[in-house]
């Protein structure tokens, strides 16, 4: 089945950064926004309203699940502004009012004029846009959204307002800012000699309210992000998938973390090759990809695995099409693949074993 907005909205619910700390220092290009304190009560409070706008959109997502384009079953990332237009709409207008609207002295509103309105977005998809965040506790003075419809283009001086929790509005504003500053410079950052993380304009900072592209120190970000991603799954399979992650680090394998179009891949290399990674994405869920290319030398140890995995390497894995297997995309690239659920505590000493024995011949 096609995923929906709703989906979309249930998916962007669970990669929203879950655990942000109370105390952290902020990088001091973003200074000039407000003190320390105000940021991080200000991006908790965004944190939230983000929650609760999926809740409004999973209730409301069949009013404005208008795309008409549908992604391919086995597409790990799926681009909103394609795909989910609406969405996509809706982060725009945040964006424009976080990085264009100006803080008033008590901090409680937004002013913003009508440069907020993208010129590539049509004025009745805007309109749209903004009586959803009301829908969302977003009030807008200075816009009649009671008309029909409304003249933007005259709509010189806009006031926004959060009244459940006017600290949004820093938290909105400073997390638009570190987006914006985040396109200007899509190189990879180094977190550490044996991981990295890369971000990019297609990153979604704003969405997810990443906070940690505000820190001043970045020192433990890719298990920050393990452990946020994980979140949302039973904690036997959070557990198992931090000591897997412990394991293969101390083995000696490198940890990158890519992020784009809200698809978190953890990726574990040894001697730059991929040997297996994490995957969690709208389309697919939460994954663990193996990508063993050397199975046909340790036949003696898989024929102790469990059944279906003996299947499962048998049939191999890579491009369908390329393998002449099948003559449409059948998600071979990604490897071999298990669902983290709670199936996969049944058979993570096999996985252990199986990549352990791979690592052995690489």
């Amino acid at each position: 089945m096609p995923k929906t907005l709703k989906d979309m909205a249930k998916h962007l619910k669970n990669v929203i950064t879950s655990e942000i700390p109370e105390t952290y220092a902020i990088n001091p290009v973003f200074e000039n926004i407000s003190n320390e304190e105000s940021i991080r009560e200000g991006v908790l409070a965004f944190r939230n309203f983000l929650y609760q706008l999926c809740d409004v959109l999973i209730v409301e997502g069949d009013l404005h699940d208008n795309h008409k384009k549908i992604a391919h079953a086995f597409d790990d990332r799926v681009t909103i502004s394609v795909y989910f237009p609406f969405l996509h709409n809706v982060k725009c207008l945040l964006l424009n009012i976080g990085f264009h609207g100006v803080l008033t002295e008590s901090a409680e509103s937004l002013i913003v004029s009508n440069n907020i309105f993208n010129t590539k977005i049509p004025v009745s998809k805007s309109i749209e846009c903004l009586r959803f965040l009301t829908n969302c506790g977003i009030l807008i003075d200075g816009i009649d959204l009671n008309e029909k419809k409304p003249d933007l283009s005259k709509a010189e001086k806009i006031k926004i307002s959060y009244p459940d929790n006017p600290a949004m509005l820093t938290g909105l504003k400073v997390m638009a800012a570190a987006e914006i500053e985040l396109d200007r410079n899509t190189d990879k950052s180094k977190v550490n000699k044996s991981s990295t993380i890369s971000y990019c304009r297609f990153s979604d900072i704003l969405l997810r309210c990443d906070y940690r592209v505000l820190k001043n120190n970045r020192a433990d970000e890719v298990i920050s992000i393990l452990k946020d991603t994980m979140k949302p799954l039973s904690a036997n399979v959070q557990d198992f998938v931090l000591q897997l992650h412990q394991r293969y680090l101390d083995k000696g394998l490198k940890c990158d973390v890519d992020i784009k179009d809200l698809w978190i891949k953890v990726e574990y290399s040894y001697k730059s090759k991929e040997i297996w990674g994490i995957n969690v994405s709208l389309n697919n869920g939460y994954q663990i990809n193996i990508k063993a290319k050397n199975t046909h030398k340790y036949a003696d140890v898989i024929e102790k695995f469990p059944l279906f995995i003996q299947e499962m390497i048998e049939k191999g894995y890579g491009c369908g099409i390329k393998r002449g297997i099948s003559d449409h995309c059948n998600g071979g690239c990604q490897g071999f693949r298990f669902l983290l659920d709670n199936s996969i505590i049944d058979v993570g000493n096999t996985i252990e074993t199986w990549l352990d024995t791979e690592l052995s011949f690489v």
